[in-house]
């Protein structure tokens, strides 16, 4: 590596629950309070290796370690989703650079990143191109040994803050199926520019933004090595198990607040723990949760196992962790009834948090849809057969 940062070792499980309670509880509240990115807590995170998760010690790739990156996603968006998904992001642009950048780009930019001293962003969607990609239209014109970059990107998380992004772009056309690139841009480069924003009603803090390319000189040699759909597929698929991560944390955190609820209010000379009612959204709440923890980590499993993993599978794991996440951070409120409304309580904020992440990384119905065409495709192949062999 030819930057000389730093980088942290992975922080022991221990750590992370300690700087958890004694540190992001109390941030991630006021984060969502003031709609302010805390680089300090993101400093922090990094400084305790948290970005480095799915790397050995040479800044090797090492998925091996996934399981342990799911535990630290889940910990975090309990208390704070959007220092759960800044840190994702900035683990998914390592992973991508370590993969496919060439060495030069990788030695710029990587120790940087997971050292929490560079932050990248994954730049897919456009004003009239979020879930459906080949409809964007930023492009890239071979000049010389350049490529010049034209278009924007939005809903890019650390467009305002953002020291490089991975841009998904046309080659040479903005035709529907023209060939993709995946490129490397320095954000210091003339003509890139990134901004904040409208405020979203979840992962508050979170800087999230816009990205514009004007006329953008980007070296021939700051390509991702893979076709670019297929090398952000890639990455996509990374970070839709993170978003079934956060969905986790978000289900781990309804339980864990609506269990103390119902031990503890009283109503109708006892505890609301003891009303049958209670206990039915209880025990749901427990099995969702579960449920949505199993999938997430076979579809992690299935990532380990394969480059890109199992589409089905993570897809599945995606729009079903999300889904559930949703409906039981609804009915903590319920739990919790007018005091789950107030702003910024802890209930509303997962409810808040839970409804984005329905949406982003593929909404819940674009995911339903991708499953359910490759069941009918998978009927057709097997000729009546058992479609479902190998589930």
């Amino acid at each position: 590596m030819t930057d000389q940062t730093i980088v942290p070792a992975p922080a022991t499980f221990e750590a992370v629950e300690e700087f958890v309670e004694t540190t992001v509880r109390e941030r991630g509240a006021r984060m969502d309070a003031t709609g302010e990115f805390d680089k300090d807590l993101l400093d922090q995170a990094a400084g305790l290796g948290l970005v480095r998760l799915i790397f050995d010690d040479d800044l090797r790739l090492d998925l091996s370690r996934m399981p342990l990156a799911h535990e630290v996603n889940e910990r975090l968006t309990a208390v704070c989703a959007p220092l759960a998904m800044e840190v994702g992001v900035l683990r998914l642009v390592s992973y991508l650079l370590a993969r496919f950048a060439p060495a030069p780009v990788r030695d710029r930019w990587l120790p940087s990143t997971v050292a929490g001293r560079a932050y990248g962003s994954f730049a897919l969607s456009e004003p009239e191109a979020g879930t459906d990609l080949r409809g964007m239209t930023t492009v890239a014109r071979r000049d010389g040994d350049h490529y010049v970059l034209d278009g924007g990107k939005c809903w890019v998380g650390f467009a305002p803050v953002a020291d490089y992004a991975i841009v998904l772009c046309k080659a040479e056309s903005g035709a529907r199926l023209a060939e993709t690139l995946a490129l490397v841009v320095d954000m210091a480069s003339e003509g890139a520019s990134g901004e904040w924003g409208p405020r979203l009603s979840g992962y508050r803090g979170l800087p999230n933004g816009i990205l514009t390319f004007d006329g953008v000189r980007v070296p021939v040699g700051h390509a991702l090595d893979v076709e670019g759909f297929a090398g952000m597929m890639d990455g996509l698929n990374m970070a839709r198990i993170d978003a079934a991560g956060y969905a986790c944390g978000l289900l781990r955190a309804a339980l864990q607040e609506s269990v103390a609820r119902a031990a503890h209010r009283e109503a109708f000379g006892g505890k609301i723990g003891d009303l049958p009612s209670i206990q039915t959204k209880l025990g749901r709440m427990r099995a969702a949760y579960q449920a949505a923890r199993e999938l997430t980590l076979r579809a992690g499993e299935s990532y380990m196992a394969r480059p890109g993993g199992d589409q089905d599978l993570i897809s599945v794991a995606k729009m079903t962790a999300g889904d559930l996440a949703r409906d039981h951070t609804d009915q903590a409120m319920q739990i919790f009834g007018a005091s789950g409304m107030v702003i910024g309580s802890r209930v509303e904020r997962l409810h808040r948090d839970a409804k984005a992440t329905q949406i982003f990384d593929g909404t819940s119905e674009i995911h339903e849809t991708m499953v359910g065409r490759r069941l009918v495709r998978a009927y057709a192949r097997a000729q009546g057969g058992d479609f479902m062999a190998g589930w």
